[in-house]
């Protein structure tokens, strides 16, 4: 009797248990659906505000969705604010049916579309593997941040060429190319060397209020010429939208580069990454923001060896300032450009013809030249004592193989790895 009932006990607990553990059967699955709810797909946003991405993720399937999160994408001139995190967990169960909301706040950076992404996850509650994607539903809006002020110089227009004692107008306007009315617009101007506003001229102008799609007055400045070489003259809007300041990644400045007086010029072909240049004149300036100013937007670093690296960042610490011929650097470009060089073959005056010292071991050697294909290694560098010459062009090493050191040719903008093994001086020969 005593075994019958342990019998009858046992599998009583083997039905109970059997029912509690049941699983959920193989048509229930949880599956889960974002809606971005804003901003809308199609939405303007002003270029350079902070605006919110909120998204709905609802249930839709026949379970319910454990530790569900919600993960956001970016693609465009948009990045997570300061403090924001992508992936953000939600619930911890989200019910058949039943709908759960997130939210970042974005950053615009620059003009232009931004592709928004928010990818849903979560868990299966019975056996808490991943839900499979194939239940996992993304929502996607592209917006697009829209410029509001963009200026015009009307002239002067490149290329164009001043005497230094030239007193010249620059004439402008500025267009509010947006679906919103500004307030408060301003037109700034400024010059970045070698010419000054005239005396008694101001470089601010009111525009004041500029409704959508409006193009003001032309307006003009009195500018005097200061020096010899290049001037960069740059036009900057500014305004309000709302009673707020417009972000710079909203506005559009125009900057015209003019030439004064009687210089050389010589271009210098840099490709975007590494390239290993010197300076095939005397520089006007040698300051390194004014040899590098038509190009200084896509500059990420330069380079100098001299016993140790000095390096030049636009806009970060920086210990290399100047940038001399004689010298070769390492300059990595953003994108392939061309660098005007304005300078002088031989220096002005009573000064001695160039020369430049090496030491004992490796030196980055400038090719100071402008004839293409015609100057040895071994002519520019007579009287030293060297025994290697390494160049880099277009991503690749050449060797300029001795004892004559004669091919390849030197070549103007290209810079130099030479060995010395003794300290020496380089009398640039150029015919």
């Amino acid at each position: 009797m005593k075994k019958t009932f342990s019998i009858l006990l046992a599998l009583a607990l083997v039905l109970s248990f059997s029912v509690v553990a049941t699983p959920v059967s193989a048509d229930q699955w949880a599956e889960l659906t974002v809606h971005i709810t804003t901003p809308a797909n199609g939405d303007d946003i002003m270029g350079g505000t902070e605006f919110t991405v909120t998204a709905n993720v609802t249930n839709n399937g026949t379970a319910g969705a454990k530790d569900v999160k919600a993960t956001i994408e970016i693609s465009g001139n948009a990045t997570l604010k300061a403090g924001q995190v992508a992936a953000k967990y939600l619930v911890a169960e989200l019910g058949v049916g039943n709908t759960t909301q997130v939210s970042w706040t974005l950053r615009c950076t620059d003009g232009g579309a931004v592709n928004i992404t928010v990818t849903p996850s979560g868990k299966d509650p019975i056996t808490f593997n991943p839900i499979v994607p194939g239940y996992l539903h993304s929502g996607t809006v592209s917006i697009d941040q829209k410029k509001v002020l963009e200026v015009a110089i009307v002239a002067p227009v490149e290329p164009v060429a001043f005497n230094v004692t030239v007193v010249f107008n620059v004439t402008a306007n500025v267009t509010n190319i947006s679906s919103l009315n500004a307030t408060d617009v301003t037109l700034t101007l400024s010059i970045d060397r070698y010419a000054q506003l005239k005396e008694g001229e101001v470089a601010i102008r009111n525009v004041g209020p500029l409704n959508s799609g409006n193009t003001s007055t032309n307006y003009i400045w009195m500018v005097e010429c200061t020096g010899n070489g290049f001037s960069m003259i740059t036009v900057s809007p500014a305004g309000k939208v709302g009673g707020i300041a417009i972000p710079a990644a909203a506005l559009t400045p125009d900057t015209v580069t003019v030439e004064q007086g009687v210089f050389d010029q010589e271009p210098i072909d840099l490709v975007e990454g590494w390239n290993l240049m010197s300076l095939p004149l005397i520089p006007l300036d040698s300051a390194i923001n004014v040899v590098l100013a038509g190009i200084m937007d896509d500059v990420k670093s330069v380079w100098y060896w001299s016993g140790r690296w000095y390096s030049f960042v636009p806009d970060g610490p920086s210990d290399l300032t100047s940038m001399r011929d004689g010298k070769a650097y390492w300059i990595n470009m953003e994108t392939a450009r061309t660098l005007n060089l304005a300078g002088r073959k031989m220096p002005e005056g009573a000064q001695l013809p160039p020369t430049y010292d090496v030491v004992a071991g490796w030196n980055m050697v400038g090719f100071k030249c402008t004839v293409a294909n015609n100057v040895t290694a071994k002519d520019y560098l007579y009287g030293t004592n060297y025994v290697r010459i390494y160049g880099y062009k277009t991503g690749t090493w050449f060797l300029i193989p001795g004892p004559d050191y004669n091919n390849p040719k030197m070549e103007p903008g290209l810079g130099y790895w030479v060995a010395f093994t003794e300290p020496g001086t380089i009398y640039p020969t150029c015919p």
